[in-house]
């Protein structure tokens, strides 16, 4: 079982603005869950982002919903400002 990725275009543009290092191992981490959602950890979210799911990937946060046979990236940020 797995995940078709699709991305929020915010999310994108987050990404794109992070150094080669991060975004590689964020998408890592991305490709890994929707590969094999079993294996990893995540955590439902509550209010505001009711429904949506966090992926934990060193110091960022992914945060994303999941729809019957894809995963839709919404917000990926720093820990520190992934909540605002």
């Amino acid at each position: 079982m797995g995940y078709e990725i699709k991305y929020d275009p915010k999310a994108f543009k987050q990404l794109q603005k992070l150094n080669k290092h991060e975004a590689s191992k964020i998408l890592d981490g991305i490709e890994a869950y929707a590969s094999d959602p079993i294996k990893t950890k995540i955590k439902k979210l509550k209010t505001p982002f009711d429904g949506a799911y966090r992926l934990r990937i060193g110091d960022y946060r992914v945060v994303f919903y999941e729809e019957e046979g894809f995963m839709l990236i919404s917000k990926i940020a720093h820990r520190k400002q992934v909540y605002l």
